[in-house]
């Protein structure tokens, strides 16, 4: 499926040999779900006091309404507007419309809801459809026991939606993926040649370390017509470097570090082990810096950075300012926590909770960092593991294409 839908046209032609070629060709229902993303400007107009001393502090929030349950998915919320009922609020983030109402702009499921100090002030339920119209004014009703009780109204001064190509339409247009594996080689990953490290090599019983990459390259590997890939390890003394280096190629060549297919790479990594000397300390940046450099050489190719680590890193504000400064680049960055080891800062650089900000206080523009913990998926369907490894990979291909369009 994967080899079809990223050919041209979703359409595929394979020999049958003496007996002539058939020809596959992807179709897909349409539901007509929009991709793309808004940024709202909102402001309170005569909103009503909640408590009966102070003036409210009052913020909003954007969530997505479960019809079935009633329950809300926060997407967005807004800075606290001090001590006035007149608020004007600063535009929202971009949020991602599927996030919102799942693509569906006329769906009635977007709730906008107004506290001040934790307390309700009430809110309304929209879509986006009426919201992409730019302007509007919402009273906001609370209920509670059924009485309601109007707040006051929440204006839309202005609605930004900037469409994207979903990621089948940037595989359409010949947009190949790639993987590009990283692999942790510093000394708390133990000697190679002792049953309890995560490096220990038997060929009938592959360790984390290859049970993950192949894991993720069995899928990874339909969207790369050449199957060629570059693979690096860090953390290390090698025998073509000097000291410990952080960012080295597996086969040793600095030209071209790229491989012929998955099983050149285990080979590879086999026939180097015995040749390292495990070192240290855990530094991301190198590779960060330097893959991120090879995949804007090549525009037309989405590269996967397979960070493969046993342990927190050292380099923690350098590793997000190579991030951030990677934004605009054809590139996701995965993070496999191999062992069992605290990868509570490895949460940090995913994410999902706060956009990475750098030195500069520049924010990311957009998510390109997944983290997975490997332990979560030891002895279960690999096929687990890559879905949970490459969940996010697709809006993030469509979050950078929108941003190569500005």
């Amino acid at each position: 499926m994967g080899a079809i839908l990223s050919a041209k046209h979703s359409s595929l032609t394979l020999s049958l040999g003496k007996k002539g070629t058939v020809t596959v060709t992807a179709a897909r229902e349409d539901s007509g779900g929009t991709v793309g993303v808004l940024q709202l400007t909102l402001r309170g107009k005569g909103q009503k006091k909640v408590g009966v001393v102070s003036r409210n502090n009052p913020y909003f929030t954007v969530s997505r309404l479960v019809t079935a349950t009633g329950q809300r998915k926060v997407v967005y919320k807004s800075e606290v507007a001090v001590k006035t009922s007149d608020p004007q609020w600063k535009p929202t983030s971009l949020m991602d419309v599927r996030s919102l109402c799942g693509g569906d702009v006329h769906a009635n499921c977007i709730a906008i809801d107004v506290y001040s100090d934790g307390k309700e002030m009430g809110g309304f339920v929209t879509s986006a459809l009426t919201l992409q119209k730019g302007v509007g004014e919402f009273e906001l009703i609370l209920t509670k026991k059924g009485k309601s009780k109007s707040f006051g109204y929440v204006c839309l001064d202005h609605c930004q939606f900037t469409p994207m190509m979903s990621f089948l339409e940037h595989l359409q247009a010949g947009l190949e993926i790639n993987i590009a594996f990283s692999i942790d080689f510093t000394g708390s990953n133990g000697d190679w040649r002792q049953m309890n490290s995560l490096h220990h090599y038997d060929p009938m019983r592959p360790n984390a370390y290859i049970r993950a990459m192949l894991a993720v390259s069995n899928v990874v590997q339909e969207y790369d017509s050449d199957r060629q890939f570059p693979a690096y390890g860090f953390g290390a003394v090698t025998p073509f470097t000097r000291g410990t280096s952080h960012f080295f190629p597996l086969n040793g060549s600095a030209q071209n570090a790229f491989l012929p297919g998955m099983q050149a790479v285990i080979d590879t990594y086999a026939r180097l082990l015995p040749q390292l000397a495990f070192s240290g300390p855990t530094n991301f940046t190198p590779t960060i810096r330097n893959v991120t450099q090879g995949a804007r050489q090549s525009p037309n190719v989405y590269t996967i950075l397979l960070i493969l680590t046993d342990g927190a890193i050292t380099d923690m504000q350098d590793t997000i300012d190579a991030i951030v400064d990677a934004d605009d680049a054809p590139l996701s960055i995965i993070i496999i926590g191999i062992g069992n080891a605290d990868f509570s800062s490895m949460e940090r650089l995913d994410g999902d909770d706060e956009p990475l900000r750098d030195r500069s206080n520049r924010v990311t523009r957009r998510d390109l960092v997944q983290f997975v913990p490997f332990r979560q998926f030891a002895g279960g369907d690999p096929a687990l593991l890559a879905a949970a490894v490459l969940e996010e990979v697709p809006r993030q291909v469509e979050e950078w294409g929108r941003l190569r369009r500005r």
